[in-house]
C-alpha cells in the first residue's frame, strides 16, 4: 500500500546489515521527480545491472552521482570522489576496509548514480560490473525511491541523514525527510473525516427511514 508516495518495503539479504538488519520493515518515498543524493539509501530495478532478472529490487547507496568519478581506493585507502577522500561511519568496523574491495575508476554520466552496499565484502553492486555495459551506473529511470525511515508507514522513525560525503567536502546533503509524519497526519485526518461522513451518511438514511415509516403509518390515534 502506498500513502502519499510512501510505502513500506522489506529488506533482504546481509549486504547492508551493519545499517539495516535483514527483513527489517523500511519506509521508501517514491522517487517520482526528487532528486537522489551521494549518501541516499534507495531502492532500484535490480535489472540495470547486466545479467540480473527482470522483477528484482535492490536496495544500496549512493557513493556518486551524474557527473562524478569515483576510484577505489585512494593512497589512503579511503573512497575517493572527485578527487576527495570520503570517510564512510556507516562500514562495519568489524569488516577490514580492504576486504571485498574492487579496484576500480567509474565516471557517472549524468541521469545516473553509482551504488555500494554497506557489507562491501558480499556485495554484487556498482563496483564490480565498472567493465560490463552501463559501467555499472543505474538510470535515474530504474529508481524506485529512497528509504527514509525504519518500520512502517503507520510507525516509524526517520532515519538521520548521514554526513560522509559533505564532510570530505562535496556539496549536496543525503535527503532529509519530514514528509513522512505529516503524511501520516494527513491520512489519519483523511481516515477520520471519511468515518464521520460514513456514520453521517448511516444517520440521515436511519433518520429518512424513521420518516418514512411514520408517514406510511399516518396521523396518531388519541
Amino acid at each position: 500500500m502506498r500513502v502519499l508516495g510512501y510505502s513500506t518495503v522489506r529488506i533482504g539479504g546481509r549486504t547492508m546489515e551493519a545499517t539495516i538488519g535483514a527483513g527489517a520493515p523500511m519506509v521508501l518515498h517514491w522517487a517520482g521527480s526528487q532528486q537522489i543524493h551521494r549518501d541516499d539509501l534507495v531502492s532500484f530495478q535490480a535489472d540495470a545491472f547486466p545479467d540480473v532478472p527482470r522483477g528484482l529490487h535492490f536496495l544500496k547507496r549512493v557513493i556518486a552521482v551524474g557527473g562524478d568519478r569515483v576510484v577505489c581506493c585512494g593512497p589512503d585507502n579511503r573512497l575517493q570522489v572527485n578527487g576527495k577522500s570520503v570517510t564512510e561511519p556507516y562500514l562495519d568496523p568489524a569488516v577490514p576496509l580492504s576486504a571485498g574491495a574492487y579496484e576500480f575508476t567509474a565516471q557517472v554520466p549524468p541521469g545516473s548514480i553509482f551504488v555500494a552496499n554497506d557489507r562491501r565484502d558480499i556485495s554484487d553492486d556498482s563496483r564490480r560490473f565498472v567493465n560490463e555495459p552501463g559501467g555499472g551506473t543505474i538510470p535515474l529511470s530504474k529508481v524506485d525511491g529512497v528509504i527514509v525511515a525504519r518500520g512502517t508507514i503507520f510507525s516509524s522513525v526517520t532515519l538521520t541523514p548521514t554526513t560522509a560525503f559533505t564532510d570530505a567536502g562535496l556539496p549536496g546533503a543525503s535527503t532529509a525527510d519530514a514528509g513522512l509524519p505529516e503524511g501520516r497526519y494527513l491520512a489519519a485526518g483523511g481516515a477520520a473525516l471519511f468515518l464521520l461522513g460514513f456514520i453521517g451518511l448511516i444517520v440521515t438514511v436511519a433518520r429518512s427511514g424513521g420518516r418514512r415509516r411514520r408517514a406510511a403509518a399516518g396521523p396518531p390515534m388519541h
